[in-house]
């Protein structure tokens, strides 16, 4: 018997919820692939009730001392979470708790937190609650995903001193063989949870790129985020099944749909096996033909992810998540230099493609107006035309990062041949001025062109020849070709990356590439759809630039097709009318050739 409601797919972009008997389906976003089952652990944080207590003077006092000891105590708790990280998963990984520790002694909350009892007279508990609630608000409210991911942390912080002050513990007591559902998780709940054995995580909140996200892919644990509501629809001891790849959770499953799951938890324990062997290899088709894999990343944390997975370079390195998690624009030349050196360092030999600071739309700066529309308004190279200011030292960082290994540099936004002529004018002044100061870099870095906007595609033989190659950004491309808010969850359905229109697109593109003989690389969401893949490289995409953890999957399709294939394919789509069309012939295709990587598809891989 069926009492479901309507279905509501996951793969659409949409978070919500269906229902079918006593079976529950949550969705949300997926933020690190696998798949768990077991029994559900509601996880709530112990929160202390700050109250504002006047002081007497003796307690005014020693108040400072009792502060700069809850201070110390935190900073030993995330010295032994350092010490585990590093442990577990590398220095790099532990990163992110060595910015928290830095965090504890900033002075705008350190010095702060000593004002406000002094000035106010009143415990440090809640100085603390007030300063450090004041700066997460802030970024709570930010128009930026990341930044509001960020407040994650400050709000780990407050909870650790609070704690401390009130000598409390930090809590890290959790059933082990369980799937947490939380409202939230710090990235120290994870390195902790992960000692008790946990099987995965649930969250309200939370984003791909959040600390959580990241601690859970380098773990291995599953977890889906953004569930919105989870914690109010889930009880400690609800049989689950958490589905990371599609951003799915299922609560209190038939035996039929645990039967089910069983199964493909298996095939994709074995698929990951399988997928291991293949990273060594190359990602060559059948008959010989090359294709190259590299990664698309935002974080320092995730450097070590390019050799686990078999990137041979990095295709897109998002440089305005490193800027925005800072929570401030300015950030000096310096700094910037110091980031981008490590990262070309550990990318070497293979290349680092660094897109300039691509801010606007859904990244709104700071001194941005509030527009109706920020996606078609002021953003990426239009923002940094306007802004030499931030961009010039960006420019100079790169450069100067150039020497220590192959470095790309990477346009966002670009819509006309003058963004390309006016960039080349204030780059050429940048080099200038560094070699009138005797600062080596390495002079003949290639500049790309973000192929984001149609009428880039529609151009592209004039563009191809004032760039040194192009990187297709089908998510925007897709959504200014469609006319589809690819963020908008009433129009979701619409968002269509397979369209014929889309495919038409890329083809021209290529082709204007192929006549300059400039290289031609996809780093949209797009190379993460497998059956996407032979379409893509039958239309002469040389390079595919995904997230780390899609590289061998997309290596087993390339492997497992011919160039003949992938050219017929990509003419049956391009004279497909619509995306359905071509999404089944598709399917039919990964069917016929028993790839096995219909998990990646959000399709019941029974048949195959």
């Amino acid at each position: 018997m069926n009492n479901s409601s309507t279905s509501i797919s996951s793969s659409d972009g949409v978070v919500g919820e269906t229902e079918a008997g006593e079976e529950r389906r949550l969705f949300g976003i997926d933020a690190a692939p696998g798949i768990a089952i077991g029994p559900a652990y509601l996880y709530a944080k112990v929160s202390f009730d700050v109250q504002r207590r006047v002081l007497t003077a003796e307690e005014l006092q020693n108040e400072p001392s009792r502060f700069e000891e809850a201070v110390r105590r935190s900073e030993r708790d995330l010295n032994k979470i350092i010490d585990v990280t590093r442990d577990k998963l590398g220095e790099d990984s532990a990163v992110i708790f060595e910015a928290q520790l830095l965090m504890l002694r900033d002075d705008a909350l350190y010095s702060s937190v000593l004002t406000y009892i002094t000035e106010h007279e009143v415990n440090a508990g809640y100085a603390v609650h007030k300063v450090m609630s004041k700066h997460r608000k802030v970024m709570e409210a930010s128009d930026t995903e990341y930044l509001r991911e960020r407040a994650t942390d400050l709000q780990d912080i407050q909870d650790r001193i609070v704690r401390h002050l009130r000598r409390g513990q930090i809590l890290s007591a959790i059933d082990p063989e369980t799937i947490v559902v939380a409202e939230s998780l710090t990235a120290a709940d994870m390195i902790l949870f992960s000692r008790k054995g946990i099987l995965g995580c649930a969250t309200d909140f939370g984003g791909p790129t959040s600390h959580v996200s990241i601690m859970a892919r380098a773990l291995g644990l599953p977890a889906v985020v953004s569930m919105h509501s989870v914690t109010e629809k889930v009880e400690t001891g609800d049989m689950l099944i958490l589905d990371g790849i599609s951003g799915e959770l299922i609560v209190n499953p038939v035996d039929e749909t645990i039967k089910r799951y069983r199964t493909r938890k298996e095939r994709y324990a074995r698929l990951l096996q399988e997928e291991k062997q293949l990273v060594p290899l190359a990602a060559e088709t059948i008959d010989g033909h090359r294709v190259g894999l590299e990664a698309n990343l935002e974080l320092r944390e995730e450097i070590p992810l390019l050799k686990e997975y078999g990137a041979e370079g990095i295709g897109l390195f998002r440089t305005e998540i490193l800027l925005l998690m800072e929570g401030r624009l300015a950030i000096s030349e310096d700094e910037q230099f110091t980031i981008y050196k490590k990262v070309v360092e550990n990318t070497a030999p293979g290349p680092t493609t660094f897109r300039v600071l691509d801010l606007g739309g859904d990244k709104l700066l700071p001194m941005a107006h509030r527009e109706h529309n920020p996606f078609l308004g002021w953003r990426g190279i239009r923002v940094l035309l306007d802004k030499p200011d931030i961009l010039v030292p960006q420019l100079r960082a790169i450069l100067r990062a150039s020497l220590f290994g192959p470095t790309r540099i990477l346009l966002p936004m670009i819509t006309s041949l003058s963004e390309i002529e006016s960039f080349g004018e204030i780059f050429e002044g940048v080099k200038n001025k560094l070699k009138t100061e005797g600062t080596a870099f390495d002079s003949s870095i290639p500049i790309g062109a973000m192929v984001e906007v149609p009428s880039v595609a529609l151009m592209a033989d004039q563009f191809a020849e004032v760039v040194d190659f192009f990187s297709i950004g089908t998510n925007d491309l897709t959504q200014y070709t469609l006319a589809v808010d690819r963020g908008n969850d009433l129009v979701a359905k619409l968002y269509e990356d397979l369209h014929p229109a889309i495919l038409q697109m890329i083809k021209r593109t290529v082709e204007a590439a192929e006549r300059a003989d400039i290289p031609v690389s996809l780093c949209g969401e797009l190379a993460t759809n497998l059956r996407a893949v032979p379409v893509l490289i039958g239309l002469g995409v040389q390079t595919l630039s995904a997230s780390p953890v899609y590289l061998p999957a997309i290596k087993r399709v390339i492997r497992a097709m011919t160039l003949a294939e992938g050219k017929e394919l990509a003419d049956q789509a391009l004279t497909s009318g619509s995306a359905v069309e071509i999404r089944q012939m598709l399917d039919q295709w990964l069917d016929e050739h028993a790839i096995g990587v219909s998990f990646f598809l959000n399709r019941d891989e029974s048949s195959t």
